[in-house]
């Protein structure tokens, strides 16, 4: 499962609502015989390739020649202001030759812009609380104990994890990757609820070196962070309080998406 909580739901599912929103109005215009249906579908349609398309031109270094990964629009890349443009050319473009169809093809895509920008404002009500990295205790590997909120005094990234995940297990070399690139960030991997062993085995059969790979055997700091799926991983500022969380696996582009917005400066 690939998802995001509500702070993270504006790349996909707000611009889903307002293309709906228009959707809906040229049905309305249609049952009384104005139908731009069809124009309205090829300017949203063009306004998305154009987005995903300008956001890969921009992370080039990151997708590489990985058309999977140029697909995945799970990583939440879209470009707002290329989508705009192309909307607004192709909406002028099409409609030159009919002007009949303009006022509403002009009203439906106010109203879905409108639905959109609300809908962006009424998501930061409901980001994730400011929650303080929990005092929980958890345990290295060698079974000795570890206060969590003691591991660093730098953003930290916390992904919540389990070895029979198979989304935890596809993201788990973005994760390592992302450790060795970005020393300035707290990566800790704490898994949920299996034996130190089974862990160990794990890492052993994937050849993965991990820093800071701890075992949560109760899922303690799940139940906290209100975790309720596999993979969670948990963003957490230079104070130790909860920025972003993201539920479901991590892409590299999403994930270094996510970091750049986590250094941002605190307004």
């Amino acid at each position: 499962m690939n998802g995001w909580d509500a702070s993270q739901i504006g790349h996909l599912a707000v611009p889903v609502l307002g293309i709906v929103c228009s959707g809906l109005i040229a049905l309305w215009y249609r049952r009384r015989g104005i139908n731009f249906l069809g124009t309205l579908t090829k300017i949203v349609v063009g306004a998305l390739l154009a987005a995903r398309f300008a956001f890969i031109l921009q992370h080039t270094d990151m997708y590489g020649l990985d058309l999977l990964a140029m697909l995945d629009i799970g990583d939440g890349g879209f470009s707002d202001t290329a989508g705009l443009f192309t909307a607004f050319v192709i909406g002028a473009e099409l409609t030159r030759r009919t002007p009949a169809a303009r006022r509403p093809l002009t009203v439906a895509a106010l109203s879905g812009a409108l639905v959109w920008v609300a809908g962006t404002v009424a998501t930061l009500d409901f980001a994730p609380a400011r929650l303080a990295v929990p005092l929980v205790q958890v345990r290295r590997l060698d079974g000795n104990p570890v206060q969590l909120r003691t591991l660093t005094r730098k953003p930290m990234v916390v992904n919540l994890w389990a070895t029979w995940c198979p989304p935890c297990r596809r993201e788990m070399p973005v994760l390592r990757d992302a450790q060795r690139r970005h020393p300035d960030i707290s990566f800790v991997f704490l898994n949920q609820g299996e034996s130190a062993d089974a862990i160990q085995s794990f890492l052993r059969e994937q050849g993965l070196n991990l820093d800071n790979v701890f075992s949560d055997p109760t899922g303690e700091v799940a139940r906290r962070m209100n975790a309720f799926a596999y993979p969670t991983t948990l963003f957490f500022d230079g104070d130790g309080l909860l920025f972003m969380r993201q539920v479901g696996e991590l892409t590299q582009t999403g994930l270094d998406e996510r970091l750049a917005l986590l250094r941002r400066p605190r307004r």
